[in-house]
């Protein structure tokens, strides 16, 4: 490993001092150590506009034009015009770093940081000593003195307004009549409510008001003019307490995009007559005042050469300034005002929308030519060496340092590379300028590259000096610092901020991005940028040069071939060869058109950035989402099988629901699909194996992408059956809730009870209860039985919903045959963990065989509780526990009635006694005493499982006929007790003694078992 190991050969403090944006914050020394070439054109002008001559030239040219053209006048006016950064303030510095200073000349320089109108007036009349230059200078102090930035804003507003208001419609034409005059948008101007949103911050009036009143920060950009976001248009502004003239002109200019236009004129126009009422400069005073100043300096035998950084900063002034720089200095064959040059910086915007008075003045006085520096690279002149030249300079300053570049004077800029001991290989890997500064850490190909990353994206081949260096050159070389010495260089910061510009760049090939992946997983993304900026993104896996390699910390790999080295120039008459002349190479097979263009899009989108096209993305989840369902095999566990036609509906869709794609047609990537596939290197080359397979073209299908493909379809198959499940609402807790249901509906039934075992829940819960009948159906409630009705009509659905979800189906039906006996027994013991409805959420199938289970649950089932509880209550009324078995009770009324008989007691008799003893012959009287010790048990245990197994738990099929038996038995003896009584009282015979005695008995004992009765109950 050499010295140049992650090696940095400059600092941040550097990089700070010596790389500046704007060209009047550098010392001379600094300034003049960095500069480049700029690319200029001479333009001609056409109205506010220009067009290109063809002509190019340099600073010099520029400089001697404007020092040395003669004109008629003894006046020169040579605009620079460009766009934001494109270096006009830079050629002005330059060209004033360049003119000597001699005593026949007067320089002024207008600095465009310096915006403030006492500024601008003291620079403008900067020497000259003069009663009434020196009132002016008074009046400019006292004025942005009194004001705040916030007070003169609302002056200016209202001074706009006065003057806007006293313009006659004679003073403008057409459309603009109707909008000036004391009626006219001078009322808009004058609303408090529309005076409040054109002073919002960011609005041109108090952005004007800051930088009048005060200096702008270095970089900060003032709005030029007025545009129509300044003017407050919107409904919202529309108040109910606006003047109703005010609310004519609003809802005039509003509803007429024209008259906005024609409103943003008319306050652009009569601007500089509002500023200079304002700050006493009304009255043509500055022009009166630059005309003694040439007066002076004519008089002293003067130049006076005007250097304007930015032409807009004069804004409020232009007027008489313009009038007053191309004044002809000649009156009567001789020399009455200094001669004057101007070299004003304007941008292609401003100069485009310039006043036509301006305009007129501009090209008359120029003699009709401009000189643009803006740049516009391309294809054909990428400009890779004029980058090179221009960011190598400034490195060479970063690495030498402000302090030595000062005590150089300029005079041989120091190149630090000469004294370096790593600069063979530093150049070999990264190149060097023509001027032999080093390009590290960039080479041509990254610099190329950055400065299409850092350009407009309307206008991708734009060079952009200050661009350039503020927002590529100087934030990568304070980020390489310290991660180039870490070894993390190209960081996450050069990565996310740096891309391959789509349509100017070429990406890394997405085959060679996976390959990176597979070969160097650590360095994956540091070594793809790099390849794609340093390397120029290569067809093929390549090793970067040794010193890109070593100083960025990327170990070599074991490939064939290098990335592209340096530009080189070679000498004349040489041409390029290639080292290696392929014979015999293997054909490409020709790949269709539209598959082609399919494989560009994936392509694209895994290598650019780009969106994968809807047409794509539908094949790649089409191929993904099919793949899952054709290895599905429904058996582990069982589940009813979908057919692929079926899968929609089932809820595994061929959407973004289920695969999800980055940035695939209009959708974000979403995290809750089943299947979500992010943007990267393996899975670019995995979809364009899809795509192959889908148009049936095995040529360039990588086999591991099919292996790949079965992988994915048995990783998610656990995804596909939850899915369909979750859709069916056949999931765990869906059938839980369905389960709880049918063992509910087996309560009803007698079935089942609560605290039964395992294998007899489990076998209700699957069965569809058609041969369900209570033995004990005279024993319930009306309620009972309708509910246990309604939902024996909904059961049969219930159960095949249950086994569909849990069972295999064979055959032309599908009906069920196996079942998971495994998941279902713990799914009925889940179910059984609570007896009822009321805060669990149902699936529609269950539905309406839960519905008699749900409202009024409760009550009905302590109806049914009550309904028993009465039953117990009536029986033992007549039928104590003391009194054994009921077979003999039946005996005992059976014999005392045969006796009465026989005696001639009278009393009523008939067959309904015959008939309710035939119904309780066969009776079990125990299960009374069963049922009174669960009665007892319940009233204990409030529970609604206690409940139910009290309620639901099948009783007697003869309680109700016991009841009946022993109230019809208690009347009929208690009519031949009171026959027997009178006939004892007769004393008829012994029988009858012994008849009234045994009745009397066997009354006494009834009568005895009420009050144990009531003490159970």
């Amino acid at each position: 490993m050499s010295d140049f190991h992650r090696f940095v050969c400059w600092d941040v403090e550097n990089v700070t001092s010596t790389i500046q944006t704007e060209a009047v914050v550098s010392s001379p020394v600094v300034f003049l150590s960095t500069h480049t070439r700029l690319g200029i054109q001479r333009c001609r002008i056409n109205g506010r506009s220009f067009s290109s001559t063809g002509e190019s030239v340099t600073e010099e040219d520029v400089r001697d034009d404007f020092l040395n053209r003669r004109t008629n006048t003894g006046t020169l006016l040579l605009p620079v015009v460009g766009e934001s950064g494109s270096g006009k303030s830079h050629l002005v510095r330059w060209v004033k770093e360049k003119i000597k200073h001699s005593d026949d000349r007067k320089i002024i320089y207008l600095e465009k940081s310096k915006t403030s109108l006492r500024h601008v007036i003291d620079s403008l009349l900067d020497g000259v000593e003069d009663e009434e230059i020196e009132q002016i200078r008074k009046d400019i102090r006292h004025v942005t003195g009194t004001f705040t930035a916030a007070s003169l804003a609302r002056r200016l507003i209202t001074q706009l307004s006065v003057t806007l208001a006293d313009l006659s419609k004679d003073a403008v034409s057409g459309k603009k009549r109707q909008l000036v005059g004391p009626r006219g948008i001078s009322l808009l101007l004058q609303d408090p409510l529309l005076q409040e949103q054109m002073l919002e911050p960011d609005n041109f009036i108090p952005r004007f008001a800051e930088h009048f009143l005060s200096d702008r920060e270095s970089g900060e950009e003032r709005p030029p003019r007025f545009s129509l976001g300044d003017l407050p248009l919107s409904p919202d502004a529309i108040a109910g307490d606006m003047a109703a003239p005010t609310r004519q002109i609003f809802g005039m200019v509003m509803s007429r995009p024209e008259l906005q236009v024609l409103t943003v004129e008319l306050l652009n126009d009569h601007w500089d007559k509002a500023v200079q009422e304002l700050s006493s400069l009304g009255g043509g005073r500055l022009l009166g005042a630059m005309r003694k100043v040439r007066e002076i300096y004519a008089r002293q035998g003067k130049e006076i050469i005007l250097l304007v950084e930015d032409f807009a900063l004069i804004q409020g002034v232009q007027g008489d300034l313009l009038d007053a720089i191309t004044e002809t200095s000649q009156r009567d064959g001789k020399t009455a005002l200094a001669p004057m040059r101007t070299l004003m910086a304007v941008t292609s915007g401003y100069f485009h929308d310039l006043p036509e008075t301006a305009a007129t003045r501009i090209s008359t006085s120029t003699g009709g030519f401009v000189y643009n520096l803006d740049i516009i690279l391309g294809e054909s002149k990428t400009g890779t060496e004029d980058i090179a030249r221009f960011v190598a300079k400034y490195l060479n300053a970063a690495r030498v340092g402000r302090d030595a570049l000062e005590r150089a004077g300029g005079e041989s800029v120091p190149n630090k590379c000469d004294d370096c001991t790593v600069k063979s290989l530093c150049h070999d890997s990264f190149g060097a300028s023509v001027d032999g500064f080093g390009l590290y850490p960039f080479n041509r190909a990254a610099l190329t590259r950055v400065v299409h990353s850092v350009a407009p994206q309307e206008n991708p081949y734009a060079f952009i000096p200050r661009t350039v260096l503020g927002n590529g050159v100087i934030p990568i070389l304070n980020d390489a610092y310290g991660s180039i010495r870490k070894g993390e260089f190209p960081s996450t910061f050069f990565q996310e901020n740096y891309k391959a510009v789509k349509g100017v760049d070429k990406a890394l090939p997405n085959s060679v991005s996976a390959e990176v992946d597979a070969r160097d997983p650590v360095n994956a993304k540091r070594r793809r940028k790099a390849l794609e900026f340093w390397a120029d993104a290569p067809a093929q896996l390549v090793n970067l040069l040794q010193g890109i390699g070593e100083a960025f910390s990327l170990p070599e790999l074991d490939v064939d071939g290098r990335g592209a080295g340096p530009d080189r120039t070679l000498p004349a008459g040489k041409t390029s060869q290639p080292a290696i002349t392929l014979v015999d190479a293997p054909q490409t097979p020709q790949v269709p058109p539209a598959l082609q263009r399919k494989l560009d899009v994936v392509e694209d989108w895994a290598a650019s950035g780009s969106r994968l096209t809807t047409e794509v993305a539908n094949i790649v989840r089409t191929m993904v989402s099919r793949s899952v369902h054709y290895r599905e095999d429904w058996l582990t566990p069982p589940i009813k099988p979908i057919g692929v036609g079926d899968a929609e509906g089932a809820g595994w869709t061929v959407k973004a629901n289920t695969v999800s794609i980055e940035d695939a047609s209009a959708e974000a990537l979403n995290k809750s699909a089943a299947i979500t596939l992010e943007r990267n290197p393996r899975n670019g080359e995995f979809f364009k194996s899809l795509v192959r397979v889908h148009a049936q073209d095995a040529d360039g299908m990588r086999p591991q992408d099919i292996v790949r493909l079965a992988s994915s379809a048995d990783t998610h198959r656990a995804a596909l059956r939850e899915r369909v499940a979750l859709n069916a609402e056949h999931a765990d807790g869906d059938l839980v809730a369905g389960l709880r249901v049918s063992l509910l509906g087996a309560v009803l039934a007698g079935q089942v009870v609560p605290g039964m075992p395992i294998d007899a829940l489990y076998a209700a819960a699957f069965d569809k209860g058609k041969a369900w009948a209570r033995p004990d159906s005279s024993s319930r409630t009306e309620t009972w039985t309708k509910r246990l009705e309604a939902h024996l009509q909904h059961r049969a659905g219930l159960v095949d919903a249950l086994l569909n979800s849990l069972g295999l189906g064979q055959g032309a039906t599908g009906a069920v045959h196996v079942i998971d006996a495994g998941r279902a027994v713990a799914l009925v013991k889940e179910a059984a963990q609570k007896w009822d409805l009321s805060s669990i959420e149902l699936p529609k199938w269950a539905k309406e065989a839960a519905h008699p289970l749900r409202a009024g649950w409760d009550v009905a089932v302590r109806g049914q509780l009550q309904e028993l509880t009465s039953l117990v209550h009536e029986i033992r009324e007549r039928f104590p526990k003391s009194s054994g078995p009921g077979d003999r009770l039946v005996q005992q009324v059976s014999t005392a009635l045969q006796m009465a008989n026989a005696e001639g007691i009278t009393g009523p008799q008939g067959p309904e006694l015959d008939m309710w003893a035939a119904a309780v012959a066969e009776a079990d009287w125990n299960t009374v005493s069963v049922l009174e010790k669960d009665l007892s048990r319940a009233r204990e245990d409030q529970s609604a499982e206690s409940l139910l197994a009290v309620v639901a738990a099948p009783r007697s099929p003869h309680l109700q006929e016991m009841r009946a038996y022993l109230k019809t038995a208690d009347a009929l003896l208690d009519t031949a007790l009171a026959a027997a009584r009178m006939q004892t009282q007769n004393a008829v015979s012994d029988a009858a003694d012994q008849l009234a005695g045994l009745l009397v008995e066997w009354q006494q004992a009834v009568d005895d078992a009420t009050p144990q009765a009531e003490a159970g109950e």
